[in-house]
């Protein structure tokens, strides 16, 4: 059973990572989507915005490419024109209109185990064709589930976790009326203290907390390379976080201190659920470089030091931004 349930959980927050950037990108591409090379200089710009990202190309709707392969070496237009229609995510695309990420499949290009997630791109009631985003799932992060159950190898757990499709994510109009409480905002005081005692005693350097879709993004000392993606659930499940997150000092090369941490955290929590409708959609914090990022529903994010951060009286960004959003 917790291997079915483990599968689900692995996809959703998949989908939760790898959607709003999608579908933002898929908005950029609307209005050049008939102009090959504005297109790809589109996709070209866009490419940094989808996390692990491969390739990235557009499909019209009966699955051929009108798009370079674009990557981090640049563009490919050699692809342009190839009929990508039997690939396992083509054949049940049309005429779906929501996000959706594929079973695993071994990617012609790479030969290594591969899911694409594929975004549709519609003109008001016009539907084009999709976005595609290609990745090797021995890159993409791992979600702690509550058991602790293990596979032996990286490539042999992501793969089993990718392999069986996730129900159909439903897209959402951003910022459109009033926002939608996840469990993260409801238990917002118990996920505060989780979050603060993973850095303080678990290890955990980093974290970025996405309120809207309710998912905490967490790197530890011990593989910086690597993050994990916990659900307010799991975070409200000790268990899991004990077993999960080995016991560890707090660094010595941290820039801010512990109690830093936690009035930091209590400040996101405060920003996330203030009255109106600019609020917190996500923040992040890092205890050795002492930076700390906020994203609001009215404005791109914003980057500072910690320090700068906690020197600001609260009252000063509710009124800042209520004139900004006034004007």
């Amino acid at each position: 059973m917790w291997v079915k349930q483990t599968l689900g959980e692995q996809r959703k927050l998949l989908s939760a990572l790898l959607e709003p950037p999608m579908q933002e990108i898929a908005k950029c591409c609307v209005g050049e989507w008939h102009d090959t090379t504005t297109l790809d200089t589109v996709l070209l710009t866009q490419f940094s915005r989808v996390p692990h990202i491969q390739l990235l190309y557009a499909l019209d709707k009966l699955g051929r490419q009108i798009s370079a392969n674009v990557s981090v070496h640049g563009a490919d237009s050699s692809y342009r024109g190839q009929d990508l229609s039997r690939r396992p995510y083509s054949v049940s695309l049309y005429p779906k209109r929501h996000f959706m990420l594929s079973s695993v499949y071994i990617s012609q290009t790479t030969g290594r185990p591969s899911i694409s997630a594929v975004q549709p791109v519609v003109n008001e009631q016009q539907f084009l064709g999709f976005i595609v985003a290609d990745f090797d799932i021995r890159h993409l992060p791992l979600a702690v589930n509550a058991s602790h159950h293990k596979l032996s190898d990286p490539s042999e757990r992501a793969s089993a976790a990718l392999s069986h499709p996730a129900p159909p994510v439903t897209p959402k109009t951003p910022f459109s009326g009033p926002r939608a409480l996840t469990l993260m905002d409801q238990q917002a005081s118990q996920v505060t203290d989780m979050v603060a005692y993973l850095m303080w005693e678990r290890g955990v350097f980093h974290v970025m907390l996405n309120y809207t879709n309710g998912v905490v993004m967490v790197w530890e000392t011990r593989d910086p390379y690597q993050y994990h993606l916990l659900t307010a659930e799991q975070l409200l499940t000790r268990d899991t976080i004990y077993h999960a997150y080995q016991p560890s000092t707090y660094p010595a090369k941290a820039a801010i201190s512990i109690d830093q941490v936690r009035e930091i955290l209590q400040r996101f929590q405060t920003l996330r659920l203030t009255e109106g409708t600019d609020y917190l959609c996500s923040a992040s914090l890092n205890v050795i470089n002492g930076m700390i990022g906020l994203s609001f529903t009215c404005d791109n994010s914003q980057y500072m030091r910690a320090d700068l951060f906690l020197e600001r009286p609260l009252s000063d960004w509710t009124r800042q931004r209520n004139a900004v959003n006034a004007n």
